[in-house]
Formats: structure tokens, C-alpha cells, sequence
């Protein structure tokens, strides 16, 4: 190829791809494809995971490549529709089918949608689009990003789309948390809550001096820090407050030494405050033992009988042939 013909190929596709960065983002359907998982734990019949009751999971699939690496996890009040944050700042709304007996059975109006700059276009790149954690009040959604430490807030569309961005709360850089362990969950306290309305965010793995792990309560007016013990080699991962008000963290580990698990913990919002360092209670742990991949998503309702369900997504890293997307639902038995 000569000198010239180079050039103007190079010229072509770096105008295609300035044209694709530019051009106004639309909801696209997707196409979901669900598998059943009847049983939570390999070669076993039992459903029981701690505190947990498995109450029946999906493993699922689609041919869109900006389908996976879900990171951040919301289900409506009435276990119907499923919003989720890929670290790749794509959203995903879906309505959630079930079977005759309640249990998940597939994804159905399912589109993905881009979690945009002011100015309507893709951010690009992971330095600003690595969106991790996801909460949803009303109809505003809020969206931790890790890399550029920061919470934006969205409108929701009539159409499911999230809107323009807008900082949500005080600017973290001055906390100098880590560029890629930072921001990963995020929470809104209930109105029943001391901290009611504020944002409870968790970082990955920047640790504080005691090695635990670094957690805020911001707003607009500022942010105050708390911690979380960090034990098992388990990082935070997402984080949801429960219906009867208490804050539940979902952490992950990943190791030749420990291999692969996943925990719940559940801490009383009545003790979240500044300065304070929380353990909380283990409501469920597992291992290779049990159908978990690597699992980055939480979220919770209450069902018609007045149970507390739990719901995970996994995060397959868009490696669809070493890792997963599931989406595994659990009863709180109290």
C-alpha cells in the first residue's frame, strides 16, 4: 500500500470513528437468550445459602457485544423490571418474566441504552465511562463511576432512557481514592433512615490505614467517611439498603490461594455514620461449589407475601468464553 493510500485509510477511520463517538445515541432492543439454573449449589438439590433460600437464577446471553460486564444492579418494588451498568457505560432496562410459581424465567423488552456526556455522545473510553455501582429513586438514577471518581445523577426518561449527566454529590478527588479500585457501589438511604436521602458509597479496594475499606456518606453540601472491615480477601462490589431499611454489601474474591467466592453482608443503617468502622453480619457465603461467577451486582425488593428477595448479576468482563452473566434471585429468610 502506498505512502498516500495509507494515509487517507488512516484519515477514513479515524473519521468513522470521531463520526460513530458523534452521532446521537437510541435505546437499541436486544435480544435476550435465557437459560434456566435450577439448582444454587453443583451436584446438589439444596437451595440454601446461609440466611439465603435460592429461589431460582438465569444464566443469559445476546449477540450484542455491548451485552456483559454488568457491574451495578436495580429491580423495581414489584420484582417486574431490572435496570443494570455495564462498566462500559451502557444501561440496561428489561422486564423480568416469571414463572407460575414467582420464580425468574427470562428477560423480555430488553434495550440498551448509553450513559452519555452532557453533550449526548459516548465518552469513548474507560477513563471516564467506567460506570460501576447504580441507584434508582423515583425517577432519577445514580451512577458511581470508578477511574474519574465520581456519582452522577440521571432523569429517567419516559422511554427508560437515563438523561444528561449531572454531579451528584461533592467532588471525591480530594479523597485521592484509587484510580482503578475506586468508586464501586452506591446506595440511597431510605427515608426511614438517619441518613435519609444521602449517598452511601463504597470503594473497591482503596483501603484507609487499618486496611479496611473506604466508605463515604455524601451530598452536595460535602462527604464524610466511615469503613468497612475488609477480611477473606473479599473487595466490595455493589451495595443495596434492604426494604425493612438495612444496608446490605455483596463483595467478590478472586485468587489462586482463595479462589472464587462471593459474600453478603448486612449492616444496621442505624450504625452507618462518620468515623465509625462497621463488620456487619454474613448473611451468605459460596464458593466454587455453588453456580456464582464473578458476581458485581445487588439488588433487593419485597415480594406480595412480604419477603425480602435478593437479586445478583455477575459481571463476565466481555470474556464470554472463560465467564458468565447471571442472574441469581434469593429469599431472606429472617
Amino acid at each position: 500500500m502506498s505512502r498516500l493510500a495509507l494515509f487517507a485509510t488512516r484519515l477514513f477511520s479515524a473519521a468513522f470513528i470521531l463520526a460513530w463517538l458523534m452521532a446521537p445515541v437510541m435505546a437499541e432492543p436486544v435480544k435476550v437468550v435465557s437459560e434456566p439454573i435450577g439448582y444454587f449449589h453443583i451436584g446438589s438439590s439444596s437451595n440454601k445459602v446461609g440466611r439465603l433460600a435460592y429461589a431460582g437464577g438465569l444464566e443469559i446471553t445476546a449477540e450484542d457485544e455491548r451485552f456483559g460486564g454488568f457491574s451495578g444492579l436495580r429491580i423495581s418494588g414489584d420484582g417486574s423490571r431490572i435496570w443494570a451498568v455495564t462498566d462500559k457505560a451502557n444501561w440496561l432496562s428489561a422486564v423480568m418474566e416469571r414463572d407460575g410459581k414467582g420464580a425468574v424465567s427470562g428477560l423480555a423488552d430488553a434495550a440498551l441504552y448509553c450513559l452519555c456526556r452532557q453533550d449526548g455522545t459516548r465518552y469513548g473510553s474507560k477513563h471516564w465511562g467506567d460506570s460501576e455501582g447504580l441507584e434508582i429513586s423515583g425517577n432519577t438514577a445514580y451512577v458511581s463511576f470508578e477511574r474519574l471518581n465520581r456519582i452522577n445523577r440521571y432523569q429517567i426518561g419516559r422511554d427508560g432512557s437515563p438523561g444528561k449527566p449531572v454531579q451528584a454529590t461533592a467532588s471525591f478527588g480530594p479523597l485521592k481514592l484509587a484510580y482503578l479500585e475506586g468508586l464501586e457501589a452506591v446506595a440511597i438511604a431510605p427515608a426511614a433512615s438517619p441518613l435519609a436521602g444521602k449517598v452511601v458509597a463504597i470503594a473497591e479496594e482503596s483501603l484507609n490505614g487499618e486496611g479496611n475499606n473506604r466508605a463515604f456518606i455524601a451530598s452536595d453540601r460535602g462527604i464524610e467517611e466511615f469503613a468497612i472491615t475488609r477480611s477473606g480477601e473479599y473487595s466490595v462490589t455493589d451495595a443495596v439498603f434492604l426494604p425493612q431499611g438495612d444496608l446490605a454489601v455483596l463483595e467478590r474474591r478472586f485468587g489462586l490461594s482463595v479462589g472464587l467466592g462471593m459474600r453478603i453482608r448486612r449492616f444496621d443503617t442505624a450504625s452507618i455514620r462518620a468515623g465509625v468502622t462497621l463488620k456487619g453480619e454474613v448473611l451468605a457465603e459460596a464458593g466454587l461449589s455453588s453456580r456464582i461467577d464473578n458476581m458485581e451486582g445487588i439488588a433487593a425488593w419485597q415480594d406480595g407475601a412480604g419477603k425480602t428477595r435478593i437479586m445478583l448479576i455477575s459481571d463476565d468482563n466481555f470474556n464470554r468464553t472463560l465467564q458468565r452473566t447471571l442472574l441469581l434471585e434469593f429469599v431472606l429468610n429472617e
